[in-house]
């Protein structure tokens, strides 16, 4: 096999990648928004104002839809535990090791289980 070869497998593996996370996004309401807001405009230009007026703030509601879709997914897909440790006492550098090591000092556990971290000195 050919350096040219595995440029080509390597940057085809890139690029379904990269669109695995985009068909994973909810894209939806964008398009949808913009198609009507752009419609609206159309019945403006043609001088029906009530109804662009109504059709305008139907685009536009799709717009805050999809940024309250992708904002709740972000803060879904952000980890509890990807914080830095400043705890004095263990002086782990991150969250996860401390999880996975149970440290007393900057756990919180629930009975028998680990549920979290805390960086506040005083739990």
């Amino acid at each position: 096999m050919s350096k040219d070869e595995s440029a080509r497998r390597n940057n085809g593996n890139g690029s379904n990648n990269h669109l695995k996370t985009i068909n994973n996004s909810a894209i939806w309401p964008l398009i949808g928004g913009i198609a009507v807001i752009g419609f609206s405009v159309l019945l403006l230009a043609l001088r029906a104002i009530v109804p662009s007026l109504i059709i305008m703030l139907a685009g536009i509601f799709l717009i805050i839809y999809w940024m309250y879709i992708t904002r709740a997914k972000n803060q879904k897909n952000r980890s509890k535990y990807d914080r830095k440790c400043i705890c004095a006492i263990c002086k782990h550098s991150e969250s996860s090791v401390c999880i996975k090591q149970k440290c007393i000092c900057c756990s919180i556990a629930k009975g028998d289980k680990i549920i979290g971290h805390t960086n506040n000195p005083l739990q």
